[in-house]
């Protein structure tokens, strides 16, 4: 059994690392079979509270970079640190606490026999009081429109209802880190919407809370305050919104498209009416009004 000294100590930060840091990579590599890397020397900062898509096609070490941040998988090369803390075998459990991790199929994720129960299995492990559950059980489950499902069992659920549960589950214990890996891939357009609904209300909710959301969907980037991009398991872009989609041929040559609003952008500077580059659809909106 540890002591509280002995996980202060496992869980003393670099001081080489940046006070505003909650997730660096230095030179990651990982392979699933020896000699052929899916991931490859990646290296990136990513501050406390911001908002990080991640892209890339199929097979680019999207998937992957998520489970190595959450611990699951441990890196051939390379360094991870969470918070200024370098991630080890010792300490990955420890710090692993900070995350929510929701994955594209959320059937891989239930444990309860009913919402309530799944909801709440996150907050067991995490020893919180059982006087104080119900409380948060039904304010996380409120937060994603499942209130009155709490009963329910999940398997009797919708694809998007089960996403959200699965999201309540990850935000109930209040991560300091949130990762989406996929979490919209299963659902029809109105569902996706609805999860992005509830992620931004929720980063509204939270400012300092660090959301990495990995998707196949182009335009839920376009929100995003940086867009990392994997190809071939190297990190090849990492920019504003704004400057990556604006390298329209490069991400054409690995298979990527562009979101709708930097489509719409190019038709209308090609039909002489000049509107910049931005990096949300509101200031787009407003630049067309004017």
């Amino acid at each position: 059994m540890r002591t509280k000294e002995k996980e202060t100590e496992l869980l003393k930060r670099d001081p080489a690392i940046n006070e505003d840091s909650a997730i660096c990579l230095k030179g990651l590599t990982f392979s699933y079979e020896k000699g052929h890397p899916c991931l490859k020397d990646v290296t990136f900062d990513i501050k406390k509270g911001e908002h990080v898509s991640v892209i890339g096609h199929n097979g680019s070490g999207k998937s992957t970079l998520a489970k190595l941040i959450d611990g699951i998988l441990a890196q051939d090369k390379g360094e991870i640190y969470l918070f200024g803390v370098r991630m080890t075998d010792d300490n990955a459990v420890l710090l692993r606490k900070d995350i929510g991790l929701v994955f594209q199929n959320p059937d891989s994720q239930f444990i309860g026999a009913t919402v309530r129960d799944d909801i709440a299995f996150g907050l067991e492990n995490a020893c919180v009081p059982t006087k104080d559950m119900e409380g948060i059980i039904k304010d996380c489950a409120q937060k994603v429109g499942m209130l009155d499902y709490l009963n329910s069992e999940p398997s009797n659920l919708s694809g998007g209802q089960k996403q959200r549960v699965a999201i309540a589950g990850a935000i109930a214990r209040h991560p300091k880190i949130l990762i989406l890996d996929e979490a919209g891939a299963m659902l029809d357009p109105r569902g996706k919407k609805d999860i992005q609904g509830i992620i931004a209300k929720r980063k509204k909710e939270d400012k300092d809370m660090t959301i990495i959301n990995i998707t196949h969907e182009i335009d839920e980037a376009y929100g995003a305050d940086r867009v990392l991009v994997l190809s071939q398991g190297c990190l090849v872009m990492d920019d504003k919104p704004s400057v990556v989609f604006s390298r329209d041929e490069e991400l054409k040559a690995i298979g990527l498209d562009l979101p709708f609003a930097h489509k719409l952008i190019h038709a209308l500077n090609d039909r002489g009416f000049p509107v910049s580059s931005v990096d949300d659809e509101e200031e787009l909106i407003k630049q067309i009004c004017r």
